[in-house]
């Protein structure tokens, strides 16, 4: 019993090969339909291989272009960085060189007072003297 048992086990593993309609006679056709369905799938393999391709390089090549960008920017702003040192070197110069010019327009001032309250003390002294000129040529006259 158990052997006819495992016997129509093996029958019924047959059996829907044998229900699907195949035969021996089919057995091209499947091959020959198989064949075509792995050259399908080939193909759609290769095609996508190709697009995964042409993404990587499209990729590379804006990843490369960004780089460029990126290695312009960092020597644009090292450019600038120089640029605002020499900058900031020449305003603290020309601050030191107004500070001495502001000094020295002080101590200009300064000077420029004194020459003249020096200036109209001598002008007050030479009036008294052609003031008492006259009384002094008096003087010596008589």
């Amino acid at each position: 019993v158990q052997l006819q048992d495992g016997s129509n086990g093996m029958y019924r593993l047959r059996d829907p090969q044998e229900g699907m309609g195949s035969s021996k006679a089919d057995f091209p056709a499947r091959v020959l339909f198989s064949e075509e369905e792995k050259l399908k799938i080939s193909k759609d393999l290769v095609d996508l291989q190709i697009e995964t391709n042409k993404m990587k390089e499209q990729c590379e090549t804006e990843n490369f272009e960004l780089k460029n960008m990126l290695l312009a920017l960092e020597n644009r702003v090292q450019e600038l960085e120089l640029r605002s040192e020499k900058v900031t070197g020449e305003r603290d110069s020309l601050r030191e060189r107004l500070r001495a010019l502001e000094s020295a327009r002080k101590e200009l001032g300064q000077e420029y007072i004194i020459l003249k309250s020096n200036y109209l003390a001598l002008g007050k002294e030479l009036d008294q003297e052609v003031r008492q000129t006259p009384t002094l040529i008096l003087v010596f006259l008589a």
